[in-house]
């Protein structure tokens, strides 16, 4: 009884019922006062902070809708003239407010009116003269406003509505669309908003008085009851003992009035306190307390229910001496006497850390998952495993414009996105129950609109698992691509144009490519014609000289055979003329055989270079043999001058390759040299080096003549290039040596020169050509 009795002494200071009957009148009169000196004004202020608000969000939107279009522009896929259009029909259309009669206007940074719903007779005029209807230069005023931020508030007077014959005044908010240079504004009628306060107010001043009243009542009710309390409380004292020293929770007894009573051990070692400190005190005002005044106002009016006979409840967050923070479920509990009234409270505190983090992890993601699924602008909605919609987000309410009301707790298949085509509903059932077997729905939809449209949507169904693996629900998902599969249809339709085109133009090339194949092959041939030609000139040039001679001694045989012979005839024929003409013929038989043997070898010589030549056959030659068979066909082309071809080759290579491409590359190159690089040289040295190292046969040909320059270099081995087109030169030598070398011999050639020192190609042929002993 202790306990008790020190609270009635304490409570003995003034009696309980005044104790609790100040404070509820002060607070009754504080109310009052805050009710209508302060809140009532302030909810003029506050619902106008709140409209402008709104005005600022929808003209937020309205600049989204641009800033959309903006972005389509930037990629390419509408023009920027389509993109203006399209923003200024969109935003015309926009309606909002509780009559839908709120809307936007827009228009320019040079006070050129856009578009105005209302009023399009103003849209494309100079509204830097335009008024309102008191004066106030409207337009270039708000292009003032927002100038530096951007956006801005402007007061006004306007036309109410769509009623031009009424005019009230207005507050707008503009904001302005870089881009585009644009400025989008919407306004509010101050007159609505202080109809809208009025009606607050009254509705406000009627619920005050129903409060205050049944406040007063409970008040007195208390006051009434507090007289009363405390008479039994000494009887179960015995039994609060028992529970307050052996549980381990926060717990302690009160008064009604909430002056603490009794405290635990486990309460008091949590802020590491004794009973003096805390104990006659208001619970509010205890240490437990002290940190929070938000914390305590609560736990007044927790024990306030507690004291009137409820349970009050509630989650508070406390510091412990170790400086970490805990969540404690406190309870307060009344103990009654027989005829209900409260003798004391029972306070209790449940430290609940971990529920409460896993609660507020809860909720943060259920808030995450609800800013997601509210705000996305995908199609998102939640099946059951048996098809029934329980969720379903804006945007997918919005692209049917259909009220949630419709669709919810109904099957999804009869939802009306899945009308038409009606084969749509079948495909949906079978989806969803493959998607309550585990698996994952992705598939694209195409669904017919009322307008005869047709509208393609990427649309899935995933089951969602809790943290055992068990399945849930389905997330139904859906993203519009019909822009997207016009944008593909599009260019499908582009590339098959373009292959057509491209199939065309390489028809077109490939033409092309035969003809000049074909001239080239003709240019070739040419050449090797021209070749042959100047191989004929070198025969007949070469077996001139001993035909000639051949023809000489016989003649002269011929003629001393008829001398002879008319001797013979006449009788006067003696031995000596008979031994001198065996003598004469003897020697012209001599000449004229090693002469005809002579010419004999050279047509053979000759016949063989144009045999290879011509038929482009394999067969083994002696390299430096072959060279000289070469130069003699040559010989017609200088020997009449002081050139000098130089070989140096080992006598003994064999090689077994085609001969009658070495007949053109040596051609080609010499006869390349005494035309462009021996102009103008008198003496010139050719040197033809062979040898062969371990890169394979590498044969230098150099000449000491004019050169060239670096880019004539660069360009030597391209086709039809010249420095002799005027002269008679066709530009294919130097490209058939290259063309041979590397194609036919299989080697690699390259080109030095230096202006005024003369020109060296390096031929490099693969060693296998080569035939050993």
């Amino acid at each position: 009884m202790g306990v008790f009795e020190k609270s009635k002494g304490i409570g003995r200071r003034s009696p309980v019922w005044l104790r609790v009957a100040v404070p509820t009148v002060a607070s009754l009169l504080l109310f009052i006062i805050v009710i209508f000196a302060i809140h009532m004004p302030a909810v003029r202020d506050a619902l106008l902070a709140q409209r402008k608000e709104s005005l600022k969000h929808m003209t937020q939107v309205a600049v989204g809708v641009l800033d959309q279009l903006r972005d389509q522009e930037l990629k390419g896929l509408i023009s920027s003239g389509e993109a203006r259009r399209k923003g200024a029909e969109m935003i015309g259309m926009m309606r909002f407010g509780p009559d839908n009669k709120d809307y936007f206007w827009i228009n320019d940074l040079n006070a050129k009116m856009i578009m105005h719903p209302y009023m399009p007779e103003l849209d494309g005029r100079d509204m830097s003269k335009f008024a309102d209807f008191k004066g106030k230069l409207l337009i270039l005023d708000m292009i003032n406003a927002t100038e530096k931020d951007g956006s801005a508030f402007v007061d006004y007077y306007w036309q109410w509505q769509d009623q031009p014959n009424k005019v009230v005044p207005k507050v707008s908010y503009v904001q302005r669309f870089h881009p585009w240079k644009w400025i989008v504004g919407t306004g509010l009628y101050l007159d609505d908003l202080e109809s809208e306060a009025a009606a607050r107010n009254r509705e406000l001043i009627m619920m005050t008085m129903g409060i205050l009243g049944l406040i007063s009542l409970l008040s007195f009710y208390t006051i009434i009851q507090s007289r009363r309390a405390g008479k039994d409380i000494q009887e179960s004292e015995a039994l609060f003992k028992g529970i307050f020293n052996h549980s381990q929770q926060f717990m302690g007894v009160l008064s009604p009035e909430g002056v603490l009573l009794l405290a635990n051990q486990a309460s008091l070692d949590f802020i590491g306190s004794e009973n003096d400190r805390v104990i006659g005190h208001y619970f509010w005002e205890t240490p437990w307390w002290e940190d929070s005044l938000a914390a305590q106002r609560e736990l007044k009016e927790l024990i306030q229910v507690a004291s009137f006979g409820g349970v009050g409840k509630g989650i508070f967050k406390h510091e412990g001496l170790d400086g970490q923070f805990i969540y404690v479920d406190f309870s307060a509990k009344p103990v009654v006497d027989d005829n209900g009234k409260v003798l004391f409270l029972i306070v209790e505190g449940h430290n609940v850390t971990e529920l409460k983090e896993a609660q507020e992890q809860i909720a943060l993601s259920e808030a995450m998952f609800r800013g997601v699924f509210s705000q996305s602008l995908q199609f998102m909605g939640v099946v059951d495993l048996d098809g029934t919609l329980r969720e379903v987000n804006k945007a997918a309410l919005d692209i049917r414009e259909v009220d949630v009301e419709d669709v919810l707790e109904r099957p999804f298949w009869e939802g009306p996105w899945w009308q038409d085509p009606p084969s749509l509903r079948d495909d949906l059932k079978e989806d969803i129950k493959n998607a309550a077997n585990g698996h994952i729905i992705r598939r694209e939809v195409k669904t017919n609109l009322p307008d005869g449209g047709s509208r393609y949507v990427d649309f899935s169904l995933k089951p969602a698992f809790d943290a055992e693996g068990k399945m849930l629900f389905l997330l139904a998902e859906g993203r519009d691509i019909s822009e997207l599969r016009s944008v593909q249809d599009q260019l499908s339709t582009l590339n098959r144009d373009l292959e057509q085109k491209v199939e065309e133009r390489t028809a077109e090339l490939r033409s092309s490519v035969e003809r000049l194949e074909s001239a080239q092959n003709q240019l070739i041939q040419s050449e090797k014609m021209a070749a042959l030609g100047d191989l004929v000139a070198g025969v007949a040039h070469e077996i001139n000289t001993p035909v000639g001679i051949s023809v000489t001694s016989i003649s002269f045989m011929e003629e001393k055979l008829k001398e002879i012979s008319k001797k013979l005839d006449s009788g006067q024929l003696r031995k000596s003329d008979f031994d001198k003409f065996i003598s004469v013929a003897s020697e012209a038989t001599q000449s004229s055989m090693l002469n005809l043997h002579r010419a004999a070898e050279l047509i053979g010589t000759f016949k063989q270079v144009a045999a290879d030549q011509a038929s482009g056959q394999k067969r083994m030659i002696n390299f430096r043999e072959y060279i000289d068979e070469i130069l003699l066909s040559l010989r017609s082309k200088y020997k009449r001058t002081q050139h000098k071809i130089n070989i140096h080759c080992a006598d003994d290579l064999i090689l077994n390759t085609y001969p009658g491409a070495f007949m053109q590359i040596f051609s080609n190159l010499i006869i390349n040299t005494l035309i462009h690089g021996f102009e103008g040289v008198e003496a010139g040295n050719i040197d033809i080096g062979v040898e062969v190292s371990d890169d394979g046969i590498v044969i230098r040909y150099t000449d000491d003549g004019r050169g060239m320059s670096q880019a004539n270099v660069n360009k030597i081995f391209e086709p039809f290039f010249t420095t002799k087109r005027g002269a008679g030169g066709t530009g294919l030598g130097m490209s058939i040596v290259y063309n041979l070398v590397n194609t036919r011999l299989g080697g690699t050639i390259n080109c030095s020169s230096v202006e005024g020192q003369g020109t060296a190609f390096t031929i490099v042929l693969p060693k296998d050509t080569i035939v050993e002993d």
